[in-house]
């Protein structure tokens, strides 16, 4: 089992930029991610391997819907369910939010297996460009609840 650590409001920033620290200043990184930011009001979701964040992903409420903004797994730990396991943690979040305030999920991808992923989990593409799907879903009856799921993530608060 994978677990996440969630890093939401007046988090440690100094733990959190030293666990985080190399995705934001590595050039390695900065190629693969350049929109990658940090903001007061994103939610981060990590999961560490040997004390060292290996995946991450994050997301961001606004007035009008929520937006899957980062994610983000090491190479050598893709295709172990960390990407899913990390996209259940944010559907575990924001359920309550979505169904109380009736706002949809947003996203977008320029990797199709991360599109298509998406798909099969309700969303559906309501833009395209040159390079990027834009995604979204309305409501949250669909999601993985707690308990439901062997790779349900068991999350942390209050880093």
């Amino acid at each position: 089992m994978n677990n996440v650590q969630c890093y939401e409001g007046n988090y440690d920033k100094a733990l959190f930029y030293s666990k985080m620290g190399r995705f934001f200043a590595e050039e390695r990184y900065i190629r693969q991610m350049p929109y990658l930011r940090n903001r007061p009001e994103k939610v981060w979701f990590t999961i560490e391997k040997e004390d060292r964040v290996v995946a991450f992903s994050s997301l961001e409420f606004n007035d009008e819907y929520v937006e899957f903004t980062t994610e983000y797994v090491e190479a050598r730990y893709r295709k172990k369910g960390l990407f899913r396991t990390l996209t259940e943690a944010r559907f575990e979040y924001c359920r309550d939010y979505c169904q109380d305030m009736n706002v949809p999920i947003k996203t977008a991808t320029n990797i199709e297996f991360i599109k298509d992923y998406y798909v099969r989990k309700g969303f559906e593409i309501y833009r395209t460009t040159r390079y990027y799907w834009f995604l979204r879903r309305y409501g949250q009856e669909a999601s993985v609840g707690k308990g439901q799921s062997e790779h349900a993530p068991k999350l942390q608060f209050g880093a």
